[in-house]
């Protein structure tokens, strides 16, 4: 009696299983000590949904972000590489729209596999990529990257840290220096050639607004992007910027 009523359509179930497996959340990831108040305010608007990497390097600096994030990717199994990571910056990042499924279906919807932040301001940049921005991005709302937000696929995300590590020697070495940014702007560039990556920046902020200091006052009610990075917080303009994004999405009880 069983088997005569329960008759499973096999196509209809596999299509089910695809297109669950097509809408997985992104993983929402940063580098910090997870102990720190600063990362408070990230944790809180994404609704505790953050995994932390507790892997920072004094030694590395601001180079953790690849070679830390790089051996994470290279041995973890718990995330699919068809799944899409958000890495953003730990202490100066919040998350104004918590939408996991609008966010995934915004970004495939790009048809990219990698997208970094952007900004207005040039810099922690080698001057050799000045013209690849400018040729590319010059009538857009921001025109160079900043590293502070990277969405992508994992195995993309991944082949770009690859590929940077291999070469770092060779090719992102710069005495010295250890921005990240630095880095994964000479990458873009070199991709321009290389075609590793179908990677583009945030351009339009459509995922994450980055406010600079010429970007002062900040006003929230214009902001339509998912995520916002205020730099420089050690600028006292910046700072109320971040103490005005904080008391209007109500994340102001954090420290």
């Amino acid at each position: 009696m069983i088997e005569e009523n329960f008759n499973v359509d096999g196509k209809k179930l596999m299509e089910k299983i695809s297109d669950f497996n097509m809408t997985k959340y992104p993983v929402f990831l940063t580098l910090c000590d997870a102990g720190s108040p600063k990362v408070d305010t990230l944790r809180l608007s994404l609704h505790g949904n953050l995994r932390i990497l507790e892997t920072y390097c004094p030694q590395l600096g601001l180079l953790s972000k690849i070679f830390k994030v790089h051996e994470f990717l290279n041995t973890d199994t718990t995330i699919p590489d068809d799944n899409i990571i958000v890495f953003t910056d730990a202490y100066d990042v919040a998350c104004l729209h918590y939408d996991p499924q609008g966010l995934t279906n915004d970004f495939q919807a790009t048809g990219k596999d990698l997208i970094i932040g952007a900004e207005t301001v040039f810099a922690h940049h080698s001057s050799e990529v000045l013209p690849f921005f400018l040729s590319n991005y010059l009538t857009r709302k921001a025109k160079y990257m900043n590293s502070g937000f990277i969405m992508g696929y994992k195995w993309a995300y991944r082949t770009m840290l690859n590929y940077i590590c291999d070469n770092f020697e060779k090719r992102y070495r710069t005495p010295n220096n250890f921005n990240d940014q630095r880095v994964l702007s000479k990458f873009m560039l070199d991709n321009s050639q290389l075609k590793l990556l179908n990677m583009d920046i945030d351009h339009d902020f459509k995922f994450c607004y980055t406010h600079t200091y010429d970007n002062n006052p900040l006003d929230c009610e214009k902001i339509t992007s998912y995520f916002i990075h205020i730099t420089w917080l050690a600028l006292s303009i910046q700072a109320e910027a971040h103490e005005t994004m904080k008391a209007f999405y109500g994340l102001s009880s954090v420290t």
